[in-house]
């Protein structure tokens, strides 16, 4: 459904920034060996499902595209009421989705706090390559990014919402964030099977935030429910957000 260069090729487009794309392209090839290794350990050890390359660069361009349309819609990120320059925002919130599930390969059970113990000496060589000055301040913005995008932890940044957000949009069929076993009937294996496609498109001036999500049938909700939903709520986009679902004629929308 997904490629790698294809997603390469959207996150380049939605970064509008050559110098930092280079870096994130760099990056993610750099350490490709650490999404296959985690995704190894989640689909061998865990038995759960897409943890790997795939799951971060869609989770990349999810988190821009949301963060693309708070920047329409005029709000402010959390690095621009620091002060900082909006490329800030960009590159916290890339190499927080980059980086945000590596913690999987130690342990699945909060394994937001490995993530944040194994990316913290690559985010601190690259916000020295990407700011000479407030570096620091930097790092410690992209690793709450990572560390802020499972929805057990509250968000403190705009950019870890995006994060956030853009990791509970990844549920369609075969990527669903619920784990279950296939040789097992319930509701958590017919939910993820139930979604067939999940866009971010721009809302209102009220909910500029728009997710829609297209299923098979209702049994879809629960995973939007579980997931997506969660994950809105524990961050401080919450209230901002509509999410619209189509299953077959119905159409429901709510705002989270």
């Amino acid at each position: 459904m997904y490629t790698e260069e294809q997603l390469l090729s959207e996150i380049k487009e939605l970064l509008e920034n050559d110098e930092l794309y280079a870096l994130y392209e760099d990056t993610y090839r750099k350490y490709r060996y650490y999404f296959d290794t985690t995704n190894y350990i989640v689909l061998n050890v865990y038995r759960f499902n897409d943890h790997g390359a795939i799951h971060v660069l869609l989770t990349t361009r999810r988190a821009l595209e949301v963060l693309k349309l708070l920047k329409k819609f005029g709000i402010e990120t959390t690095a621009e009421k620091l002060g900082k320059p909006f490329e800030w925002s960009k590159f916290i919130v890339s190499f927080g989705a980059l980086f945000h599930d590596i913690g999987n390969m130690i342990h699945r059970d909060k394994h937001y706090q490995f993530s944040v113990l194994l990316a913290e000496p690559i985010i601190d060589e690259l916000t020295k390559r990407f700011e000479k000055k407030d570096w620091l301040l930097l790092k410690a913005l992209t690793l709450n990014a990572i560390y802020t995008h499972d929805e057990a932890v509250p968000c403190t940044t705009i950019e870890g919402s995006c994060v956030t957000i853009a990791d509970g949009c990844d549920m369609e069929e075969g990527r669903s964030r619920l784990a279950y076993k296939k040789d097992k009937v319930d509701i958590h294996a017919v939910s993820a099977l139930a979604i067939d496609r999940v866009e971010i498109k721009e809302g209102d001036e009220d909910t500029p935030i728009l997710v829609e999500v297209w299923m098979k049938h209702l049994a879809g909700i629960f995973q939007v429910d579980e997931i997506l939903t969660k994950k809105v709520r524990s961050s401080l986009l919450s209230g901002k957000v509509k999410i619209r679902i189509h299953a077959g004629e119905e159409t429901l929308e709510k705002v989270v």
